[in-house]
């Protein structure tokens, strides 16, 4: 016989039962008074629930909340039934437990949060009419609540039959389970085939056929042992199709139980030839090295708030992640659904599964886990691993997120060891994320550290100017694979504009209170400048830090949080795409293959800023994981400057500088020599200074290795310039497939100053006198309002701290550069130069909560280049440094100013000025005030600059301030404390 399906979909009886009224009894057809239901769906899709009693600020809400118990009836009809057939109801998209009656008899329970919920019937269903009645309970059953399959944060709590019923007749005699096990070095497939019904399996044999993807078949067959198993193996020929993250080729496989001539049953799989290993340190896709490109699925659907069942919108997914570069995807503590795994089958994605657990059960070392939660986790690895064995884009498990303390657990290990028995051909590790390394004890074919903050790393640190760093610190204490934990998470500023998307049960709440915050200040019309700049200010961070995981020659890989935002935890605005999977508009998916493809140029260099006349060699690298075995050929180069007027000996080029994304949002202005067109539209003036090629011998795939240096420079007297440097690899006939292999980096060139006009400044600053000779130097109590002006030509005072005397000097018509630091503040927020780690809310602590700048067009700036954007020449002038709140003074506008996190939303500077009574005053906190600072080109010269405006004519500042906001902003030291 075949197989019989009886779908199930479609309108059913509902009853809620949130009370719990029918706990000890089934309610009889009656108590549904004519309720219904649609499968599939949530509860809460479908109007069942209740408001929640009040909005969640650090995640979205859900217009109704449905918590409990609820009751599905159907009556079925069976045209037909099968002497000793056997029947199965299978519920898929249950969330936690579901109960099944038959004509009034109890079937079971199951309580899986990762596979579909099978019910079996046994000979229970009748020809004629049939009563089913299902219970559906939400409830957490188990303390597993941090699971993202249905934490608030993510799959939100629902409830219902979110991807289907049906009812499946299976023979007396038939096939059971079936596990897969592919070699490709052999070419074959062994196949194990357990048979049910023992008794009447005499002469029984399984035959498999294997259709091939150009339509090849191979047959193999075996007989069924006494103890109900049949083991075969298929050779595929001596040209099989493998499947990988490049070319996933599938086969279709077919099992038949026969008996003499008969076929007793049938079942079909589409499965994949592959097999990803460990070899060292490295990972081996088919024999040969792969990099794990990879990104963190959450388990975030914001239509539904439940993961669909609809293979289209997977499909969608990897398409767009492939177009960004990701050839891997880690599911973080859930499953996902069938048509997941089918569409990734399709894609090449290799998928890394794990159990539905975030929790501290397992800590410390010793303790001891409830034995409801490790039995029923168990029996989930259990079930996960029999439910995906034929799919060959399930590659890595892991037993949940983040699980241990330092040294691990031996339960966890257990568990890992088990999981390598029920299927070798899948790698397994301990718990992703924590568990100090070297491993010690710890099980795991791979491990997952966090390149952002393991020991000795610092998440501060993860991305700086210096490309010569890489993540060796972690990769070198163990000799197994690495890859990189939740990296990155950068933010970049809330888009309001997402609002409008949430058609279905959610709405996002975080979002709500952002806004009210930015009307009640009036900054609604700053959002969008805020969203353009930090969203410029994350993809530059990210690109680094994503440079340096391929320059690290010990990584197999990194797991990126994420491609999309995340709604949870506060909201973390951490990725490329928002939560609907589209595009930000920050960075083209071609520019991101710059640094996320399978072969990526890359730079190692000690700094990105030089004085004028120095010479900075950059090595070049290569991180090769394409499809040539071994990749030879050329790579061109070529150095321009950009932003400035053409000098003798300089050749113009009207080629664009750097990829589409730099070119969309070039803002160079006037100061950094840019021309603004009438139409808006700005030009740049572009000189390519030089141009090369370097050979490339022979790159073996899987490595990293340096392909030659290039050595960057302008000549002594040179302007301040921005110079950008382009690579890329010219031989493409060489490459297997169309592909572009380039990059691009930003350096900036700096004159030497000597700072003139300094007889006429006085300066309190220590730090002040390795640099501006020819100033006067005194502690504040020396300094005299009343007569230094006129009697030594004092026309700008320097201070770190402001004194009563200095005050008077302002108001009484003096002009004061304020050197800011945090103990001089009231309100000095700390910054750091990288975005906010994931988001205010959830790390309030963290060292800066700021998420970049925007500089704007200003005289004080003089000729230092930038685009009015946070970019690498401004990571010491910024990182460390304190912002001033201008929140009182909102008629003072900045010239370098600071974005607030959007959670706080405060007005922030790092550079301002204003009038004070008959005085200008100009204030900064950028790192000026320790010696350190002047040896570095780009303050030095920001330093002249300034200097030379607020000595100049030009110095008016616009906005006024009272003596009294500059008291509520600064502290004020008593002259005698300075002595």
């Amino acid at each position: 016989m075949s197989r019989r399906e009886i779908a199930l979909d479609g309108e059913w009886e509902f009853l809620p039962d949130p009370e719990d009224r029918y706990k000890d009894a089934p309610p009889n057809a009656s108590a549904f008074g004519g309720g219904t239901i649609a499968v599939q769906g949530s509860w809460e899709e479908q109007g069942y629930g209740e408001e929640p009693p009040f909005p969640q600020i650090d995640t979205w809400t859900k217009l109704r909340e449905y918590v409990g118990a609820g009751w599905y009836r159907k009556t079925v009809r069976i045209e037909r039934a099968d002497g000793g057939a056997q029947w199965v109801l299978e519920l898929t998209g249950v969330r936690w437990t579901s109960e099944a009656w038959v004509n009034g008899a109890f079937v079971g329970l199951r309580d899986s949060l990762s596979a579909v919920h099978r019910h079996e019937l046994g000979n229970a269903l009748a020809e004629g009419d049939n009563e089913l009645l299902v219970r559906v309970d939400n409830r957490m059953r188990l303390p597993l609540a941090d699971s993202h399959v249905h934490t608030r944060h993510t799959a939100t709590e629902w409830g219902g039959i979110t991807g289907g019923v049906k009812l499946v007749e299976l023979p007396a005699v038939g096939l059971g389970r079936l596990s897969l096990t592919p070699n490709p070095l052999a070419g074959a497939f062994r196949c194990r085939v357990e048979v049910a019904a023992a008794e009447e399996r005499a002469d029984c044999a399984v035959e498999a056929r294997f259709r091939a993807p150009n339509g090849d078949e191979f047959t193999a067959s075996a007989p069924v042992t006494e103890n109900g198993v049949a083991e075969l193996v298929c050779a595929l020929g001596d040209a099989p199709a493998f499947w990988s993250d490049r070319n996933p080729q599938l086969y279709e496989a077919e099992f038949l139980l026969k008996q003499g001539e008969n076929t007793l049953d049938r079942v079909t799989r589409r499965t994949g030839l592959r097999r990803l290993a460990a070899s060292g340190k490295r990972l081996e896709l088919n024999g040969k090295p792969v990099w794990l490109r990879g990104y963190v699925d959450c388990s975030v659907f914001p239509l539904t708030g439940y993961p669909v069942w609809d293979k289209a919108h997977y499909e969608r997914q990897f398409r767009i992640a492939r177009s960004y570069g990701f050839n891997h995807v880690r599911l973080h503590g859930w499953n996902a659904p069938k048509p997941f795994w089918e569409a990734a089958d399709e894609s090449g994605m290799l998928v890394q599964t794990e159990l539905p657990h975030w929790s501290a059960h397992y800590q410390p070392r010793g303790a001891k886990p409830p034995e409801e939660v490790d039995a029923f986790l168990q029996a989930e690895l259990e079930r996960i691993y029999e439910s995906l064995n034929a799919h060959p884009s399930f590659v890595l498990f892991s037993m949940g997120n983040e699980l241990t303390e330092d040294n691990g657990h031996e339960r966890l290990n257990e568990l890992a060891r088990y999981a390598r028995k029920l299927d070798p051909t899948r790698l397994v590790t301990d718990n992703t994320g924590f568990g100090q390394l070297p491993e010690q004890d710890r099980e795991g074919d791979f491990f997952i550290p966090s390149f952002n903050w393991h020991v000795p790393l610092k998440t501060e640190e993860i991305a700086m100017p210096a490309t010569n760093r890489d993540f060796s610190a972690v990769a070198r204490l163990t000799d197994k694979p690495v890859l990189g934990h939740e990296h990155a998470q950068f933010t970049m500023y809330a888009r309001p504009e997402e609002k409008a998307k949430y058609t279905g049960v959610l709405r996002p709440t975080w979002l709500e209170t952002i806004e009210e915050t930015l009307r009640a200040k009036g900054l609604e019309g700053r959002v969008d400048e805020w969203i353009e700049a930090t969203g410029v200010h994350q993809v530059r961070a990210l690109k680094e830090a994503m440079e340096r995981v391929r320059r690290t020659p010990g990584a197999a890989g990194v797991q990126l949080l994420d491609i999309r935002d995340f709604p949870g935890q506060g909201h973390a605005t951490t990725g490329l795409l928002d939560v609907f999977w589209d595009s930000k508009g920050t960075i083209e998916p071609e520019r991101v293959l710059d640094f996320n493809g399978p072969t990526v140029l890359l730079m190692a260099c000690e700094g990105r800023t030089l004085f004028a006349g120095e010479t900075m060699d950059v090595r070049l690298l290569l991180s090769h994981y394409g499809e040539e075995p071994e990749l030879a050929g050329r790579v061109g180069w070529r150095l321009l400057r950009k932003g400035h007027a053409l000098e003798a000996g300089e050749r113009g080029t009207e080629e664009p500088v750097g990829g589409a994304a730099d070119r969309d949002r070039d803002r160079s202005v006037e100061a950094a020599g840019a021309i603004v067109e009438e139409s808006g539209q700005v030009s740049v003036r572009t000189a390519l200074l030089s141009e090369g090629e370097l050979a490339v011998a022979g790159a073996l795939r899987g490595s990293v290795g340096e392909i030659g240096t290039v050595r960057i420079g302008l000549p002594a007297g040179s302007e301040a310039s921005e110079l950008v440097l382009e690579v890329w690899w010219t031989d493409k006939e060489r490459l297997v497939e169309e592909r572009e292999i380039r990059n691009i980096w930003s350096f900036w060139s700096f004159p030497r100053v000597r700072y003139e006009n300094a007889e006429s400044v006085w300066s309190s600053a220590p730090a002040l006198k390795t640099a501006l000779y020819g100033a006067s130097f005194e502690p504040n109590a020396k300094f005299d309002p009343f007569v230094y002006p006129s009697r030594k030509g004092v026309k700008l005072a320097v201070v770190e701290r402001l004194t009563t005397n200095v005050l008077q000097y302002l108001a009484g018509g003096g002009r004061v550069w304020l050197l800011a630091g945090e103990s001089e503040l009231y309100d000095a927020p700390m910054t750091k130069y990288l975005p906010v780690f994931w988001n205010y809310l959830m790390f309030s602590e963290q060292a800066g909560g700021t998420m970049g700048a925007v500089v704007r067009p200003h005289e004080a700036l003089g000729r230092f280049p930038h685009d009015g954007c946070s970019d690498w020449h401004w990571y010491h002038l910024l990182n460390g440094t304190p912002a001033i709140c201008l929140d009182t003074v909102p008629e003072v506008e900045p010239i370098v100013e600071i974005v607030d996190n959007f959670n706080r939303a405060k007005r922030l500077a790092s550079a301002f000025e204003a009038q004070v009574g008959q005085g200008k005053l100009f204030v900064t906190t950028l790192a000026f005030r320790t010696p350190p600072d002047w040896k570095r080109p780009e303050s030095a010269y920001l330093f002249d600059e300034m200097l030379r405006y607020l000595l100049g004519d030009g110095f008016r500042p616009s906005a006024r301030m009272t003596v009294g906001q500059i008291l509520g902003l600064f502290r004020l030291r008593g002259i005698h404390s300075f002595l």
